[in-house]
């Protein structure tokens, strides 16, 4: 009886839940049905909140980090480096493992609440990708092209730079696949701390893209001019900015090299005598011509780097040295005093053979100075720089700290104080892409920038002091610009040696030792009107010139000892989405810049 009971019991309970479920209406089973998806999504949501802090925190120390990386992976700094993407990685994977699965995903594909949280959601996966699959090879890469694995006395090891290549192509895109990704999700966000990851992290990969870039294309340079496939030979001037050219300085003492298979080897020095008087009869066309063809850029080595665009010099050079040997060369580089203070810190000092010492911190003062007071005879002053020449070279090729040589010839290239030029058409363009070429050109933006030409034939630009500002009113049509250069002539009024202070112009009367004269040149932007232009606030008519599509006038200004003038030129600029390019001329002094009002671009 009892069991039969239970039995029964149990059917009855079944029976009145069965009942309950039977008797429910359609409006009772929504509601049971919202409530369940309302607690749901209640849990999903607190779930990602929750998740979504502790994702932000990571990925905020990624944005920190990011910068940081780079700046490690720029000094060569490999330890502090691999120490900052093994952080960077772990912070990267744990955000991606936070926000990934359905809640997520749910969330961060509705419309308007689910923007912010699918931005997470991409910062983090595009985070996690470049830890796993840029950084690894490029730390292991930078840690293998080091010491003896790179570089051997004077040879370059060309098979070990040849397998960084495809790493770092593969990086380069991986970095700018990943702040392309970033950068295509939404930049407004209702969650607080989100809008400004993002733009870190986009500016932290494009910042790695950039440096992952150059290094590519510094592979795909350095390949073919250290003869990778043969001998190679290139015209190297050295330049002296006492008397200022507009690439820099005049060209004095040079030396040809030969590249064959990473073995590098100076073939001869010389200095500016022995093509002094070459006519190569080189034609680089009508608007060169009209701008320098009565200096005679191309059959006078004292002019021919007038222009600041230097594969002009460097082709007038290449024509020069065939002409006069009979030799044909495959590039040029220009040098100056100041690349090789960067270099010799490096290295240390090089000797002379008198036993003295070049160093990193007289080689800019006994060139461009010092030989002057030292030598009165010319002939022993020009052995002398030819040995300082020589001497440093020597010193560059004995050198073992191959990478930290490389940043402080890419601080030198930056600076335009090393610039060089390729007659491969290929290798050219890397290097104008790269920054190396000293291309002076229209086509990359706005442009804005003074030069100066010594006129006065004495060595008087050691002391010259260069400040310029530059101002925008706007980016759009008939927007105008103010660029301004303040020319300051430091020279002591006593105690020069004579051939420093001798002028080969007309000089006024009343001249005084120390005064200096120079030609001033504004480069403005292709297709800018050039308006208004003054010499310390008095209007000047000048006539514009163009060169290499941009638009130019120059002015010529005498400098007395202890004085400064101020030339100021308004132009009417074409429309922009760039930042200006602000030309920087490399002279002994370093040019002061300032740049305000619209900046048009990043």
């Amino acid at each position: 009886m009892q069991r039969s009971g239970g039995l029964s019991t149990r059917r009855r309970r079944g029976g009145v839940a069965r009942s309950v479920v039977e008797r429910a209406t359609p409006r009772t089973v929504v509601l049971w049905s919202v409530g369940a998806c309302a607690a749901l999504a209640l849990i999903g949501f607190a779930w990602v909140v929750i998740t979504g802090l502790l994702a932000q925190s990571q990925l905020n120390s990624v944005k920190r980090e990011l910068p940081e990386l780079r700046k490690a992976l720029v000094a060569g700094d490999f330890p502090r480096a691999q120490a900052l993407a093994d952080k960077l990685s772990g912070h990267a994977h744990r955000a991606h493992d936070l926000t990934t699965g359905p809640a997520w995903w749910v969330s961060a594909s509705l419309p308007g609440v689910g923007t912010p949280l699918d931005t997470v959601r991409t910062i983090a996966t595009a985070s996690d990708e470049v830890g796993r699959a840029v950084l690894p090879g490029v730390l292991k890469l930078a840690g293998d092209l080091t010491g003896s694995s790179l570089r051997h006395g004077d040879t370059i090891n060309l098979a070990a730079v040849s397998t960084a290549e495809p790493v770092l192509v593969r990086a380069s895109a991986s970095a700018a696949d990943a702040a392309n990704t970033v950068r295509a999700t939404s930049s407004s966000s209702w969650l607080p701390g989100v809008g400004g990851a993002r733009e870190s992290v986009v500016s932290g990969l494009d910042d790695l893209h950039g440096e992952l870039a150059g290094a590519t294309r510094a592979v795909q340079i350095a390949l073919p001019m250290l003869g990778q496939t043969g001998a190679k030979r290139y015209f190297v001037a050295f330049q002296n900015e006492a008397e200022s050219r507009g690439l820099g300085g005049l060209p004095g003492a040079f030396a040809v090299v030969t590249t064959d298979h990473g073995k590098i080897t100076f073939d001869h020095f010389g200095n500016d005598t022995a093509l002094s008087k070459v006519s190569t009869g080189l034609n680089l066309g009508a608007d060169f011509n009209a701008r320098y063809g009565r200096d005679n850029p191309a059959g006078e080595y004292r002019n021919s780097n007038i222009s600041p665009h230097f594969p002009y010099a460097a082709q007038i050079w290449a024509a020069m040295w065939e002409k006069s040997s009979g030799q044909h060369v495959d590039g040029a580089l220009a040098v100056d005093p100041t690349a090789l203070a960067y270099l010799l810190k490096v290295t240390g000092p090089a000797m002379l053979p008198d036993g003295s010492a070049v160093t990193a911190d007289n080689v800019v003062a006994i060139t461009e100075r010092d030989q002057y007071s030292r030598f009165s005879d010319d002939t022993k002053r020009k052995d002398y720089v030819v040995a300082v020449s020589k001497a440093a070279s020597t010193k560059l090729l004995s050198g073992t700290e191959t990478t930290k040589l490389l940043r402080a010839a890419s601080k030198a290239a930056h600076e335009r104080r090393i610039v060089v030029w390729s007659s491969d058409p290929a290798v050219e363009q890397n290097l104008i892409a790269a920054g190396y070429a000293g291309d002076v050109s229209a086509g990359h933006g706005p442009v804005s920038g003074f030069t100066v030409v010594n006129a006065a034939g004495a060595k008087l630009d050691y002391y010259l002091d260069r400040a310029m500002s530059y101002q925008r009113t706007g980016c759009g049509t008939g927007s105008t610009a103010v660029a301004t250069l303040k020319l300051t002539n430091g020279a002591p009024r006593s105690g020069l040696p004579v051939y420093v202070t001798t002028r080969a112009d007309h000089a006024p009367p009343g001249t005084k030792p120390g005064d200096n004269r120079v030609l001033v040149t504004y480069y403005a932007t292709q297709g800018a009107l050039v308006g208004k232009v003054t010499l310390d606030g008095k209007p000047i008519t000048v006539a514009s010139l163009p060169e290499n599509g941009l638009v130019t006038v120059t002015l010529d200004v005498e400098l007395p000892v202890g004085t400064s003038r101020t030339m100021t030129v308004t132009v009417e600029e074409p429309p922009a989405t760039q930042a200006v390019q602000i030309l920087r001329q490399p002279l002994v002094r370093p040019l002061s810049v300032t740049v305000g009002g619209w900046r048009c671009g990043p």
